[in-house]
This record gives C-alpha cells, structure tokens and sequence, in this order.
C-alpha cells in the first residue's frame, strides 16, 4: 500500500506531538516529575532501542550483522555514549527513521506510534520552568529529514 504525501505530513505531525502529550501529562502531575525521572530515562533508551529494531528487521539486513548493530546500540546507551539528553539530534535521526519507514506501511505504522512514544518521556525530561515552546522549537529537527528527504 502506498503512503499518500497527506497521510504522510499527517503521521509526521501526530508523532512530533508526543512532546505535546508529555508536557501535558507532566503538567497535570508535576508532583510525579521528579520521582519518575529515572523511570522517564529508562523508557526513553527503551524507547529508542526499539525504534531501531523494526527499522532493521524490516530491510533484511543480515542476521548476524543485526545483532551486532543492536549489541553495539544497547552498549553505548546503557554506558551513556550515545547522548539522548541532545534531543534535537536524536529528533533528527528519528526524522530519518520516519521517512525510511515509510516505504513500508506496517513498519511506518509502528515507527509512527513508537516516535509518538519517545516524545512523552522526552518532553517530561524536558521540561524547565516553562520551556514550553522552546521545547517545540528546539525539536523542530525532526522535520528536516521528514520533509526533505520525501521530495528527494
């Protein structure tokens, strides 16, 4: 099934408000902000481990290639190499991953629902003292890729 350019603009939209979604939760349980923290930062490296893995299940890359991939992944996030607290970079990649997934409907499905995921903890992590809109600002990276690489 082919994914129509509204459809397409639409998934992007709704997976960039996650953060959205995050700042809304947190703003109703400020109280629950700083005892899940830790809980936030945990689903967040879950969370982006998991929007790989589809990713490179679904282009067939070789079994034991993948499982190396994903071995070096779950090392360098659980050492903390790979630095999820830069969150425009890391909107960046999952813009990537957006528009890679989109050449499969099931994968761009579940890559849509998961990047909409990332972005509840992600914002909850986020938030200063009313940073609300720069935290829409600062993540706008996401759109880079979505939008140029769809007209490439």
């Amino acid at each position: 099934m082919q994914i129509t350019y509204l459809n397409y603009f639409l998934a992007s939209i709704i997976s960039y408000l996650g953060l959205l979604v995050g700042l809304i939760i947190i703003k109703l349980a400020p109280e629950e902000h700083k005892p899940g923290k830790k809980y936030f930062i945990l689903l967040r490296k879950i969370l982006f481990f998991l929007i790989l893995v589809p990713l490179l299940l679904s282009y067939k890359v070789h079994f034991i290639l993948l499982i190396v991939v994903l071995l070096f992944v779950i090392v360098l996030i659980i050492s903390n190499k790979i630095n999820l607290n830069i969150s425009a970079r890391v909107y960046f990649i999952l813009g990537i991953v957006f528009y890679l997934s989109s050449k499969i409907f099931n994968l761009f499905i579940i890559e849509s629902v998961l990047i909409f995921l990332y972005g509840i903890p992600n914002a909850s992590l986020l938030l200063k003292k009313r940073n609300y809109f720069d935290i829409f600002i600062r993540n706008l990276w996401f759109f880079v890729p979505v939008v140029l690489l769809y007209f490439i």
